[in-house]
Order: structure tokens, then sequence, then C-alpha cells
């Protein structure tokens, strides 16, 4: 995991990345999740708009890319789903958040899988398809 938060904060720069950590400490540990989540989703679309068309494969950087360019899979099991599951983890502990959490009916969920859902959603509009 920390290897995927060192290839992000080189993604977005030292400065940007303590700007977002900070924030997500401020913030992150008592917000609801549906609300953090988008937060999230943002500093991640922040990200992906820093890369080049190419990327390494394996990396964080083209899982980001994948998903941006393919927003299905966040429905579906795959390496990029999985590989930022674990940076949005990552991130969540370093900002003392709990990813994993409980509905109030006691089901489980987490705010990465939220986040890859508004990451992959994030030009969703459907009233513009008209």
């Amino acid at each position: 995991m920390e290897k995927l938060i060192d290839e992000f904060k080189e993604i977005v720069g030292d400065q940007h990345f303590s700007s977002f950590l900070a924030l997500l400490k401020e913030i992150g540990p008592d917000a609801r999740s549906h609300r953090i989540s988008v937060v999230i989703a943002s500093i991640l679309r922040f990200a992906v708009n820093q890369l080049p068309a190419e990327c390494e494969d394996g990396s964080i950087a083209q899982a980001l890319l994948i998903l941006d360019e393919e927003p299905y899979l966040a429905h579906k099991q795959s390496d990029a789903n999985e590989m930022v599951f674990d940076l949005v983890d990552g991130l969540c502990s370093e900002a003392n958040m709990m990813n994993e959490r409980e509905s109030a009916r006691g089901e489980d969920y987490s705010i990465a899988e939220n986040v890859i859902l508004e990451y992959a959603a994030w030009y969703n509009m459907p009233w513009e398809e008209h």
C-alpha cells in the first residue's frame, strides 16, 4: 500500500498530496461516507488529469486511466479496481479514517467502493442524453 501512496504522491506532487491529506485528516474522520467519497473521487480526478496518455503497466496511473476510459469496470472485479481500492484504503489510513464501515442496518461497506463508483460515474449525466 505504501508503494501506491508513493506513486500517487509522485503523480500529484508533494505539495498537493500534503494539502489533500491535510484536508482528509481535517474533514474525513467525521464525514458521512457518501460525502467524503465525492471528495476523494475529486482528488483522483485531479490525479488522472495530471497523467500522460501512456502509463506504465501495472501502475496506479494506468489503473486510474483504465477506470476513466472504461467506467463500467467499476462494477466488475478487475486489477484496476483492486489497485484503486487499495490506494483509497491507504489514503483513508493516512488520514485516520475508517475505510471499512457498517451501515445503520448492519451492512458492511467501504468508502473505497463508493469512491470508485463516484470516480467512474464522474461524467454520467443521464439528463444530458435526451
